[in-house]
């Protein structure tokens, strides 16, 4: 077999196989002259009909057509599994076949000429919460969605400030924040409405009291935390000062955001009146 011949059969090879071949059809300035069979080199379909014409004894190797195998189409509604992304470090050696039991089986349909549309989805709503606990206080704060530094070190010192006034004591430290924005993913195929954020919401509200069992309050901090964080009775909204019980015993109150005060600073003597429930008495 010729130089040529096994050139050209080479770069067929590479051609089956989805790997494009680039050679020089022109000197190039200050680069090594081109060896010969470059300038008899024919690329693709004329490669063929110039290696039967070099006279080699074995036959062109001809790319075989790859089948093409059908992708899979993605589901008209998928459900984001939330617990998995919530619980994504503890989570990460479960099985596979765990996370498949969130996702809804494709239909055996034959493949339309185009994708079918998905079906109609209530629009992600856009939030961020942030969770923080302290001693026996569970605090949930609104956060803009659209804010890039999040639980700021100025939301930090204010709410230090508030929870140390509350009679918290020093040696219990104010947690790191956990951050919960919404929607969790930039995808428009997955479901991400308000039922599936309230979801994610309430599993990681559970999730916190149960690794913190001494947990006997909530604050929710801004119409957002209280908006998902609560399911209030049909017609029922957001009410600045209002208190509720738990099931389980635990107080939960509402009062602004922490965003709110660093705004508008006149309005931390609000707060101050609605969390006075909380407040710890010296002989408590």
């Amino acid at each position: 077999m010729s130089i040529h011949s096994g050139e050209q059969q080479r770069h067929q090879w590479l051609n089956a196989i989805g790997i494009d071949s680039w050679l020089p059809r022109a000197p190039l300035p200050g680069a090594a002259p081109s060896a010969d069979w470059v300038a008899a080199f024919h690329y693709a379909e004329s490669g063929r009909a110039g290696a039967q014409e070099s006279g080699s004894q074995e036959p062109p190797v001809v790319a075989a057509a790859q089948p093409s195998v059908p992708k899979p189409s993605r589901p008209a509604a998928a459900r984001i599994d939330t617990a998995g992304l919530l619980d994504a470090p503890k989570r990460a050696s479960a099985p596979a076949a765990e996370a498949a039991t969130v996702r809804q089986p494709l239909r055996a349909s034959a493949p339309a000429a185009t994708p079918a549309r998905p079906a109609q989805q209530e629009e992600a709503p856009r939030f961020k919460l942030a969770y923080l606990v302290r001693g026996d206080l569970l605090i949930i704060d609104s956060l803009p969605p659209h804010q890039p530094e999040g639980f700021s070190r100025q939301h930090k010192r204010l709410l230090q400030g508030i929870t140390s006034a509350l009679g918290l004591t020093a040696e219990q430290e104010l947690s790191a924040p956990f951050m919960l924005p919404w929607p969790m993913l930039a995808s428009k195929t997955l479901d991400q409405g308000p039922a599936e954020a309230r979801r994610a919401v309430q599993h990681k509200l559970q999730r916190t009291l149960a690794f913190t069992p001494a947990i006997k309050h909530i604050l929710l901090m801004g119409e957002t935390a209280a908006r998902w964080v609560v399911e209030p009775p049909a017609g029922a909204d957001y009410v600045q000062g209002q208190r509720l019980t738990l099931g389980d015993g635990r107080q939960m109150l509402m009062t602004l955001s922490l965003s709110e005060l660093l705004r508008l600073p006149e309005r931390k003597a609000e707060v101050w009146r609605d969390i006075q429930p909380l407040r710890r008495t010296p002989d408590a």
